[in-house]
């Protein structure tokens, strides 16, 4: 129903009586008494049209704004305003007089008071609202590894500005869509087997969109996986939405469904999501309360056809396998939240204390494991001030399903662990600090068998540019552990040789994770740069087009030096990633050349 004819049904609900129950005077018995003075009905009438104007204008603005659950529960604080402002009116109107409508206000506005905090307060359960979702305590630290070849290395700046150059010199230049559209804001997300921040195009201001008649061209996709990949760029035809972030006046995905049969419900996280095909759709998860009239968690889910504007309503654990986002960040944070406060621990009350309660540190961060869907990965700690994570809780963004993990040795929270990135001294990272590199978008990962922070780099100061990623342990997160790598493939094999140094961790040798592969050809090509201080040199061989061997000398041996375009070569590498353009030289032998590999 339409926001102004809502209010306009309120206004009157609550405006109408009170205003004519103020008539009524009442007074209280005294020894020497006076007659009420009557009131004039024209005092009642104007008494009403401004109850009326008022009340019009603050429920109109509530059902636009705060589109409340059109449910009992939903409506109680709507009312309780309501009843509010009628008894601060009737008793302005009536100059302090004690009147009928005052008083059936304030007794009213105390009845819904007391049903609010009833129905916030009963029927709670401590073990029910850890659980809301599927909970499962795993032995230990064993996480799933990371997918490295769906490692996000691109953080969101850096994504913004790729998206942002598109606009300037891609197609969208091209048609000039920068002079009236602008960026909406980026959804990192799985498309078609790969990680993609996606970017909506919207108008910028009203008159643009009555120039593109409401209708938004489409999208532009980064990369989250590779730096130097340019931009994807989809417009019109099926690309093109009617249903979006930015458009107004309804056409907002929530909006849209509150308008649509969906008032019932709090309508959570309209999200851009991009299906296998690269049709746009929306999503947006629909919350309920689960005990009494809190703990709101996800009950179902709305796709929505960006394009025409068709609504689908899907099951928890029906959904689209491409939909990644049922569990938005903030709802994903809130869950793991409850459970951190009352798995082992009862609700709070006078006297309790913080005791075997935890909490979410920083933010949850998406990880794909190459299970399914991404996964939210959180640290929780106690709610003492200390800087160590007590458990590490990984839920699935798509079907909420929780798994909780323990450290098994002493680990630190994410701002000392910032502080040793920006402070790297590591494999490859001797230069970081000199270069004025700083460290964004903390990871955690399980690579090589290990607990590892990743982190991309950026240069201070500048616009933002990719330069490299590091890697630590973290179980070792120390400035002095921190690799460095100007690529992934780079810093994956600094940080194999790092690791060699700290020896095995929850058991496994540093080389799990990772496949061996031996290759053999002849040489197509060979050139070498220098990159923080270090000599690379890089490798094609014939018959392999668009990849790369890259090695040092101080890693493989000086037959790098010597050798020269067809020669015959055997060279063995880490296969950390298909999607990588260049490969790392765990060990070249040329056959003209035979020489010793350093160690050998």
């Amino acid at each position: 129903m339409n926001p102004a004819l809502l209010g306009l049904i309120w206004a009157a609900i609550f405006a109408v009586p009170v205003s004519l129950l103020s008539q009524v005077r009442l007074y209280v018995r005294r020894r020497t008494r006076t007659a009420p003075r009557q009131m004039s009905w024209k005092g009642t009438v104007w008494r009403l049209a401004g109850s009326f104007v008022l009340l019009f204008t603050i429920d109109s603005l509530g059902f636009y704004f705060g589109r409340p659950m059109m449910t009992f529960g939903g409506l109680v604080p709507l009312i309780l305003v309501n009843l509010i402002l009628m008894v601060i009116t009737a008793t302005v109107f009536t100059r302090g007089r004690l009147n009928a409508g005052s008083g059936a206000a304030v007794l009213a506005a105390v009845t819904f008071g007391t049903i609010w905090i009833v129905g916030h307060n009963g029927g709670h359960n401590a073990y029910l609202a850890s659980h809301l979702v599927s909970v499962t305590v795993a032995p230990a630290d064993q996480m799933p590894a990371s997918s490295t070849d769906h490692m996000v290395i691109v953080s969101p700046d850096i994504a913004t500005t790729k998206a942002s150059q598109a606009m300037a010199t891609g197609v969208a230049g091209q048609r000039n869509y920068s002079t009236y559209l602008q960026l909406g804001p980026a959804t990192l997300q799985y498309v078609d087997g790969r990680m993609w921040y996606v970017f909506p195009l919207e108008f910028d201001g009203a008159g643009n969109k009555a120039r593109l008649h409401a209708i938004e061209p489409g999208y532009i996709m980064v990369s989250a996986e590779d730096p130097n990949a340019i931009p994807v760029e989809h417009y019109d035809g099926l690309y093109s939405m009617v249903v979006s972030l930015g458009g107004g006046q309804g056409s907002e995905p929530d909006r849209w469904a509150y308008s649509h049969g969906y008032s019932g419900y709090l309508l959570n996280d309209p999200t851009l999501e991009i299906n296998d095909q690269g049709l746009p759709y929306y999503t947006v998860t629909l919350l309920s309360p689960r005990l009494g009239w809190t703990f709101f968690a996800p009950v179902g889910v709305l796709v929505i056809d960006a394009h025409t504007g068709q609504i689908t309503r899907y099951a928890l654990g029906d959904v689209p396998s491409w939909v990644d986002r049922v569990y938005s960040q903030q709802v994903a944070m809130t869950i793991a939240n409850w459970y951190g406060e009352y798995s082992q621990a009862g609700f709070q009350g006078v006297g309790s204390s913080n005791a075997n309660r935890f909490r979410v540190s920083g933010e949850p961060v998406m990880v794909y494991t190459g299970a399914g869907n991404p996964v939210w990965r959180m640290l929780l700690t106690s709610y003492n001030s200390d800087n160590s994570v007590s458990k590490i809780v990984e839920m699935n963004a798509a079907t909420g399903a929780m798994t909780i993990y323990t450290p098994q040795r002493p680990m630190g929270i994410e701002g000392p662990v910032v502080q040793a990135f920006d402070n790297a001294s590591g494999t490859g990272a001797t230069l970081v600090k000199a270069d004025h590199y700083q460290a964004v978008d903390l990871t955690l990962h399980v690579i090589y068998g290990h607990l590892t922070w990743m982190a991309t780099y950026e240069p201070e100061g500048s616009n933002p540019s990719f330069v490299g990623i590091g890697f630590v342990d973290a179980y070792e997160a120390t400035a002095n552990n921190v690799v460095f790598g100007n690529s992934k493939s780079a810093a994956l094999q600094s940080y194999l040789a790092q690791l060699a140094t700290e020896g095995t961790a929850n058991g496994t040798t540093p080389e799990q994770g990772g496949q061996y592969q031996t290759v053999t050809g002849k040489i197509a090509d060979l050139g070498w740069d220098i990159t923080g201080g270090q000599k690379y040199w890089y490798i094609t061989l014939a018959g392999q087009p668009g990849r790369a061997y890259v090695g040092t000398v101080s890693s493989v041996g000086p037959a790098l030096v010597l050798a020269q375009a067809g020669d015959q070569v055997t060279i063995r590498i880490l296969n950390v990633g298909a999607q990588e353009p260049t490969e790392t030289m765990q060990s070249f032998t040329d056959a003209r050349v035979p020489l010793n590999a350093p160690g050998s």
